[in-house]
């Protein structure tokens, strides 16, 4: 039954548990690492609707069938134009005839956001040479949303209607009290990282798909090349919104074969090769979590692979716990013998101040001291548990023990704005929260 979910999971925790030695905190940490899980399997589920267990390497998953989620790029057009969700979005000029010969293509367009990491923090280069690929969707309940306010043009963001708007994407309910339907998930964004597969025995170990991938332009004159691939999935992360977690629950899963943790890297309990990481290499000639060489853009002749020798030689800086551990190996053991069986929880980050958690993007904000940091977060994140949380492709150049400046999802996106512009009739002494409800999409607006 567990492998045969089509739709992420309802959230309920407890700070109960079977094991009488764990804090509260823990236990409720294990319901939503349980929750990520379940969470994980019903979104990468086949399209066609059979088992999870019935999956092959290839199989189409319920988040890349476009019925269920859009790409980014497919919702913020040029322009600031206005889409339908069942529109079908031209691909890029130089993949247009690859496209027409095969629509069921995923299809990447290499904007900077696709090669570097958050923050321009720089390119992540596979031992194999290749870049690394990432890429952001969302749910219909995300898509109308943006829709019903304009916010895919950067022109209706800086509108006077969309001044006194309080930014608050859907939040996802269970069905009432004793009913089966009537439910909604809410909003669901998900960011993904792939690896260029270049031989048959890669593929084996990795959810793949086929896919065109645009370069970027450097010739105004002609199309971008565009390369037919075969990408695996790296990197997992899902931000689900819920009605008691309104600044949302982030799960965060990984291919097993990334990379090492730090801990194993000092006890050499190594394993023979990793996608990100050699462990025959010191460090004095591949420093651990370096940024490659600059420049990062993509070189059109040279197709996916670096402009330099270079190698990223990445270690994971916080390690999972035993807790999760052991339901990792739960699943995969259920997992056995699908190409799942090859993806980890990291874990999940949830908002641990229960009563903050439930407050709306329309109530008011606390009095701050403009002194601190607190200030310029527009979005209050409610005491995030655990309070690190980085996913090696991801956030590769931000993993870390700073909350705000590394590896915490909701310390970060409690960051992000829109282009909104405070009400024309607005005190001008009065502070101005110009939030974005704990995403970085809206600033993709065009």
């Amino acid at each position: 039954m567990i492998l045969n979910s089509g739709l992420p999971c309802q959230e309920i925790v407890s700070t109960q548990g079977p094991d009488k030695t764990k804090t509260p905190l823990e236990n409720l940490q294990r319901g939503f690492d349980f929750y990520s899980w379940l969470t994980f399997l019903a979104l990468n589920s086949p399209a066609d609707g059979s088992g999870i267990d019935q999956s092959k390497p290839n199989t189409k998953t319920k988040w890349e069938d476009k019925a269920n989620f859009k790409q980014l790029l497919d919702v913020m057009l040029p322009g600031g134009a206005a889409s339908e969700w069942t529109d079908k979005i031209p691909p890029p000029p130089g993949c247009k005839s690859q496209f027409e010969a095969n629509p069921d293509l995923m299809v990447i367009d290499m904007i900077e956001e696709t090669f570097n990491q958050p923050f321009k923090t720089g390119a992540l280069i596979d031992q194999q040479g290749n870049y690394a690929l990432f890429d952001i969707l969302m749910n219909r309940q995300m898509f109308d949303y943006i829709k019903k306010h304009k916010l895919y043009s950067k022109r209706e963001q800086l509108s006077a209607a969309n001044s006194n708007l309080k930014i608050d994407f859907p939040a996802g309910a269970n069905p009432p009290d004793g009913q089966v339907e009537g439910g909604d998930p809410g909003g669901i964004i998900i960011k993904v990282s792939w690896k260029i597969l270049d031989s048959d025995q890669e593929k084996r170990k990795f959810h793949t798909v086929d896919a065109l991938v645009s370069l970027p332009r450097h010739d105004a004159t002609t199309d971008p090349p565009c390369l037919r691939k075969t990408l695996g999935l790296i990197g997992f992360h899902v931000m689900h919104k819920t009605k008691s977690r309104l600044p949302w629950i982030w799960t965060s899963f990984e291919h097993v074969d990334n990379v090492p943790e730090e801990q194993e890297v000092k006890s050499r309990k190594l394993k023979p090769s990793y996608s990100f990481y050699n462990p025959r290499c010191n460090t004095t000639t591949c420093p651990v979590n370096q940024t490659p060489p600059r420049p990062w853009d993509p070189t059109p002749s040279l197709g996916l692979k670096f402009h330099s020798p270079f190698k990223s030689q990445i270690v994971r800086t916080t390690s999972l716990t035993d807790d999760t551990k052991k339901m990792n190996k739960q699943f995969l053991g259920i997992l056995k013998g699908t190409v799942w069986e090859n993806y980890m929880l990291l874990s999940t980050q949830w908002p641990s101040d229960f009563n903050c958690a439930r407050k709306v993007a329309s109530d008011a904000k606390p009095e701050l001291d403009p002194n601190t940091d607190a200030e310029k977060e527009p979005d209050m994140n409610c005491a995030p548990a655990p309070t690190f949380l980085a996913n090696s492709t991801l956030e590769t150049y931000s993993q870390g023990s700073v909350p705000l400046a590394s590896s915490s999802c909701m310390a970060c996106h409690g960051n992000a704005t829109s282009y909104q512009l405070p009400p024309p009739d607005a005190n001008p002494n009065a502070k101005f929260f110009n939030q974005s409800d704990f995403t970085f999409i809206l600033e993709k607006a065009r």
